[in-house]
């Protein structure tokens, strides 16, 4: 059984535990209008910022700091050669003198690429474009060449020698009216192109047929003609009223025929195909219709260019082949 004592002591130590759990659970009593199941958590500490260390600024290379390559081309060579030159000229340094030489010898380079490439062009897949097709160089083709033409241009002179003939001024002390006389002659006795001789000094050429000779002393016809020098040979019309300067000092027979042929064909007085056949390059082979047309689009389209260039040439005078058709 309990005392008294031991019944007061009991009763203090319940005093105490129950004093100690309210003061522990008082916030939970004091929100018990919350209800059965509130339930509140303590807030919990916001991280402390990181510090992150200043970074040190990273030089990376822009489009903008890159300095421009420059290509060393024709075009560059065209336009700082010159440059150059003076450059070393004014100033023959060593640096100078390596920097000139060196872009000169790089343009030789090229150049000789180029004609090494053009060589190879030809040879291949450019033969239509040869000048071959207009007049042959080789020695023996070239020779048959300058055969057919002479024999085209007979009948060519002698037309012309319808229309008009030829006015000689000379003079008898002149040695390069001498050195022409044998020409003359050729013209007059092989194309039957009539020669006037006119001495302007009244003196005679050995040579010189004296009924083909008449004496301008008065100096009128060299004035109306306008002669500066002898010799000179002029084209005249039969009636002396149309006339075009044919050579200006001594020529060769074959400078002398050209310059006929075209004053004659610019006077109407053969036609375009006479004109063509006296040539000694021909010049009908190119474009088979005056000029070329291309579509806007296709202009710097090399392939196109060159296709429609090639479909165009026309080969059928050509002096060293025959043109083959397919198909026919």
């Amino acid at each position: 059984m309990f005392s008294t004592q031991h019944f007061k002591l009991v009763i203090v130590a319940f005093v105490a535990m129950y004093s100690a759990t309210a003061s522990s659970d008082d916030s939970f009593y004091k929100t018990r209008e919350k209800g059965w199941f509130w339930y509140e958590t303590n807030p919990e500490p916001e991280p402390e910022p990181k510090v992150i260390p200043p970074q040190l600024p990273i030089n990376k290379p822009s489009e903008t700091n890159q300095e421009k390559m420059v290509e060393i081309n024709a075009e560059w060579l065209k336009a700082n050669l010159p440059e150059l030159k003076m450059k070393a000229i004014n100033s023959p340094t060593k640096e100078n003198l390596g920097a000139f030489f060196a872009a000169q010898r790089l343009m030789l380079d090229m150049a000789s690429r180029f004609s090494d490439k053009s060589s190879e062009y030809f040879r291949t897949s450019g033969n239509f474009l040869s000048e071959e097709h207009r007049r042959p160089t080789e020695s023996y083709m070239l020779s048959k060449f300058k055969r057919d033409r002479e024999v085209q241009a007979k009948p060519v002179l002698e037309k012309i020698g319808m229309k008009g003939g030829l006015w000689f001024f000379y003079s008898s002390t002149c040695p390069y009216c001498a050195k022409q006389l044998p020409i003359m002659k050729a013209l007059a006795n092989v194309f039957k192109v009539e020669v006037l001789y006119v001495s302007l000094d009244g003196g005679l050429l050995p040579g010189i047929p004296k009924d083909k000779v008449v004496f301008d002393t008065s100096g009128k016809a060299a004035a109306d003609f306008n002669i500066q020098v002898t010799p000179t040979t002029v084209l005249v019309s039969k009636n002396a009223d149309t006339f075009k300067v044919i050579s200006l000092g001594a020529a060769s027979l074959t400078k002398l025929q050209t310059h006929i042929v075209e004053n004659a064909h610019s006077m109407k007085w053969i036609t375009d195909e006479e004109f063509q056949s006296a040539q000694h390059i021909r010049g009908t082979n190119t474009l088979e219709n005056g000029n070329l047309s291309i579509n806007e689009s296709d202009v710097k389209n090399t392939s196109i260019l060159s296709e429609i260039l090639e479909n165009k040439i026309d080969l059928s005078s050509s002096p060293i082949g025959t043109p083959f058709r397919r198909g026919k």
